[in-house]
């Protein structure tokens, strides 16, 4: 059972549980044990049909309070989120919603957090393409330091204009854009946020949430083509708190955080990373952005909404 403790030095909640030691693991290349999110007798989707199934995780991050979920994509054992047919994406980006407003309701859950760790370098246990959702019993580090810093008079994301941006856009939509951030953390690393101030899947009409999912698979497709493989990232949201005063000041975002920074490179978060949480760069934002951008408009021009 996860036990949530507070470090005395940080104030930092951690959560810790023996228990996800045990956790099944599945590789793409090992077929000698059955795979849990496709569907069968004694699978966790069992064999209802679905489209996308939503559950408790069985090895949570964190027990009551909070919340760990499950999002299986597909009962296609290969579906990765970057071949999803369009309107299959698109009932993904409503799960996603609906659990967002249904865990906010939740008294004891203070922050939403959509993620998915795509592929076993980044500690997918599990092949079967999928996602997950966290329900902080607490609001996240990251987040209290962007709130800390987010200013009352104006959005840092609906201010952003100017040659500078420019260079670093990849793509713009009728409701998204897509750019390098200016100060990275990871090599290639991507941030998409609406051009309207939303602050979290909720407050965005469906037509606009419909149209952010094929950006993001545009993004998964144009990864997968420069470096020549699946590509080992993750793709983390960002979205107001549940319970934070004047939340409606946030505005929504999604990181796209691959971890390699070359064919047979790895980005490592070593000492200045791991030991004080300051990240070091290997790439400029102005040249990811030069690199990407054909890639990623000639994806999204394959299914665009």
């Amino acid at each position: 059972m996860p036990k949530l403790r507070q470090d005395p030095l940080s104030g930092d909640w951690i959560s810790l549980s023996g228990d996800r030691q045990v956790r099944p693991l599945t590789v793409a290349s090992d077929n000698s044990n059955p795979c849990p999110f496709c569907p069968g007798d004694h699978s966790e989707v069992g064999l209802e049909p679905f489209a996308v199934a939503v559950f408790d995780n069985r090895f949570p991050a964190f027990d009551a309070p909070g919340k760990s979920e499950i999002v299986v994509y597909s009962p296609d054992h290969w579906a990765d989120l970057a071949t999803l047919l369009p309107t299959h994406a698109q009932t993904v980006w409503s799960a996603w919603v609906h659990r967002t407003e249904s865990l906010n309701a939740r008294p004891d859950i203070h922050h939403v957090f959509i993620f998915e760790n795509r592929g076993s370098k980044v500690g997918a246990s599990i092949a079967h393409p999928h996602g997950q959702i966290y329900g902080y019993p607490f609001i996240p580090p990251r987040m209290v330091q962007e709130i800390d810093r987010w200013p009352q008079d104006h959005c840092p994301l609906c201010q952003q204009e100017g040659p500078d941006l420019e260079t670093r856009t990849l793509l713009t939509t009728s409701s998204w854009q897509l750019i390098a951030p200016w100060a990275a953390r990871m090599p290639f690393q991507l941030t998409l946020y609406p051009r309207r101030h939303h602050p979290d899947l909720v407050s965005c009409p469906l037509s606009t949430g419909y149209e952010a999912m094929a950006v993001i698979q545009a993004v998964y497709r144009a990864y997968d083509a420069w470096f020549g493989h699946r590509t080992a990232l993750v793709l983390a949201s960002y979205q107001a708190p549940g319970h934070v005063f004047a939340r409606d000041r946030y505005h929504l975002r999604f990181d796209f955080l691959p971890i390699e920074r070359g064919a047979d490179k790895i980005k490592y978060l070593a000492g200045s990373e791991l030991g004080m949480g300051a990240f070091v760069g290997d790439m400029l934002p102005e040249t990811v952005a030069r690199s990407l951008r054909p890639l990623v408009q000639a994806a999204y021009a394959q299914h665009p909404i």
